[in-house]
């Protein structure tokens, strides 16, 4: 719900050709790997950063984008997208060689009696988890964002190769977002760097960020984050929102389902072999009347095509009934009246009928 209030507030911004542009000229891939964007939109960064990379490499794209028609499209420019919100994602930790994150602006939603952490900062931690040792993130929010002590903190601690970036002057006055490209520490145990965890939290001051934040498109031929060698197949990587389009196919290969198929099949009635009781020769021929055994009977010589009918009519008598007194009285009784009629075909082509 967050993200859709955020889309609905803010709308839709892909980053920028010229800044994706500058960023890829930051980024030195070492070999085959994976990149993952959690809020992918159309696909575009990331076909961006990985198109025209070195011709020897494989580099697998994964995306997530809950807006139907852009993961639509992202399907277009990613190896891997999916339509579905981040939150209900399950993903391999530790398996991307390289994660962009463009996390909503806005609050998570909470019950009432909960704190709603800022999305920037869940998204943060979450996505982090999945970005492998040693793996590249790039951290794209708004400038004064950074500011905030959970966000400073969180990457003061888990990132070292650090650099602080902001847009290009051409598009800076319109989006005022600032990038934090960091390595992500390997081990248990992570230290603290204090120096920027204080410079994160003094951006919060537009005049500090244009005096102290330097600008991406200075920084292009003067340093490189290598992103290293990874896995190009993440085999966990799925939602738990099944979509609506895969209930039909697996509806229909359940075993309930073709269970409930197979009962729901007219029956017809097939009888072989020797009954389980002998058959009194009035219930054969109700049998035979009924049509319950109409078509072929016998084997060899005795092989039979039968048919069996029914014939109802409507008979009218007369009864008498003789009174105390002696007088008689004359009741019409009407009665219905069954007859069998049975039709057989011999080998030899002979029709007969029974009646």
């Amino acid at each position: 719900m967050s993200q859709i209030g955020n889309k609905l507030r803010m709308g839709f911004f892909a980053t920028p050709e010229a800044q994706g542009e500058y960023i890829k000229q930051l980024l030195d891939f070492q070999g085959d790997c994976s990149v993952f964007d959690p809020t992918c939109g159309e696909g575009a960064i990331l076909h961006q950063l990985t198109k025209g990379q070195r011709e020897d490499i494989t580099i697998s794209t994964y995306g997530v984008e809950i807006d139907k028609g852009r993961a639509l499209k992202a399907k277009e420019f990613l190896t891997h997208a999916l339509h579905a919100p981040i939150e209900s994602m399950v993903i391999s930790n530790d398996v991307f060689s390289m994660v962009w994150l463009n996390p909503p602006y806005d609050f998570a939603m909470k019950n009432e009696d909960e704190r709603a952490d800022r999305k920037e900062y869940i998204e943060l931690v979450r996505n982090t988890r999945y970005l492998a040792p040693n793996g590249v993130m790039v951290y794209v929010i708004p400038s004064y964002r950074f500011s905030d002590e959970k966000i400073a903190r969180f990457l003061a601690t888990h990132f070292d190769n650090v650099g602080i970036l902001r847009f290009s002057d051409e598009d800076y006055d319109d989006f005022k977002q600032c990038y934090f490209i960091g390595t992500k520490k390997g081990g248990k145990f992570k230290e603290y760097n204090p120096k920027i965890f204080e410079f994160l939290t003094q951006m919060e001051s537009e005049e500090f960020v244009k005096k102290n934040v330097t600008p991406i498109n200075h920084l292009v031929g003067r340093h490189k984050w290598k992103v290293p060698t990874g896995r190009t197949e993440v085999k966990t990587f799925y939602t738990k929102l099944e979509g609506k389009d895969s209930y039909y196919t697996g509806i229909q290969n359940s075993k309930g389902f073709q269970a409930f198929m197979e009962r729901s099949k007219p029956r017809t009635l097939e009888l072989g072999g020797d009954p389980i009781i002998n058959l009194a020769n009035g219930q054969i021929a109700l049998l035979l009347a009924s049509g319950a055994i109409n078509g072929l009977m016998g084997k060899g010589d005795n092989y039979h095509a039968v048919q069996g009918l029914e014939m109802v009519s409507k008979v009218t008598e007369e009864e008498k009934h003789i009174n105390d007194d002696g007088s008689t009285t004359i009741k019409e009784v009407t009665r219905t009246k069954r007859e069998i009629s049975i039709k057989f075909i011999t080998p030899q082509g002979l029709v007969r009928k029974l009646v």
